[in-house]
């Protein structure tokens, strides 16, 4: 099987369970968005290529790995700078940028529920073109394990990590500009420690690791799929945050007050 299919098949279950769960009110748009967003996450891995390939020239990688003796402070480094904040700078721009154009209500100045569909597939065709290069690097016998471990492990990181920063979006509905910006910029750092954390545990490769990164995005998914069930299927997420509120403000309330 050629190294292309199998990643294109490594995103396809996340890309299924992502547009069957969806709901769909124009089904040619939404393709169009899914489409768009693919395109986007494969020009965010080659951003992230070439600003790589400008900060840190091999050269200086080599040299730095010479002066840094400590691993951990490597791993660190790779993992919440060079691969977290780099990838989740480029993705979360693009994220952003296009949900603006094609999920953003202009009149009521609301993130619309495709802003999810758009991380999302960006997430999958930065996850789609970076299997492309494992996979490919991978030997023969390798081949397999390597496509196993990309759809389950990494696809399915970039995914959540990028789905959390698009649920930010959409809860960011209602609020004000500066409190808007504000709560956007913590959700982008958020999405940096998320991919610093896992990839920090997952290099050394240990088991221990594993099952902590495990555990994290297994939180991440658990996360997701409650708010989005609060956020995107009732898509009124201010007015559920205030009925909350009034259910709770009518709870203290005397029973003839109610």
């Amino acid at each position: 099987m050629s190294v292309e299919l199998l990643a294109i098949i490594s995103i396809l279950p996340w890309a299924f369970y992502l547009i069957v769960t969806h709901p769909k009110k124009d089904f040619p748009r939404l393709i169009l968005v899914v489409l768009v967003a693919l395109g986007l996450g494969w020009a965010s891995t080659e951003l992230v290529l070439k600003l790589n390939s400008i900060l840190w020239p091999t050269e200086v990688a080599e040299t730095s790995k010479k002066a840094v003796k400590s691993l951990l402070s490597q791993t660190a480094f790779l993992a919440f700078v060079q691969a977290g904040m780099m990838e989740e700078a480029c993705k979360s721009i693009l994220i952003l940028g296009f949900s603006l154009i094609a999920a953003f209500d202009r009149e009521t100045s609301r993130f619309r529920p495709e802003a999810f569909l758009v991380g999302g597939f960006v997430a999958l065709g930065f996850a789609g073109v970076e299997n492309y290069q494992y996979i490919g690097r991978a030997t023969d016998n390798e081949r397999i394990t390597t496509f196993i471990s990309r759809t389950l492990v990494s696809s399915n990181a970039h995914l959540l990590i990028n789905l959390c920063f698009s649920m930010f979006l959409i809860k960011s509905n209602g609020k004000p500009l500066g409190e808007r910006v504000w709560y956007l910029t913590k959700a982008f750092f958020l999405a940096v420690s998320q991919h610093g954390l896992f990839d920090f545990f997952v290099f050394p490769s240990g088991r221990f690791g594993l099952w902590i990164a495990a555990a994290l995005f297994v939180g991440i998914w658990v996360w997701i799929v409650k708010d989005r069930r609060m956020y995107i299927e009732n898509n009124e997420p201010m007015d559920v945050e205030l009925l909350g509120a009034e259910e709770s403000y009518r709870s203290e309330l005397p029973g003839t007050a109610r």
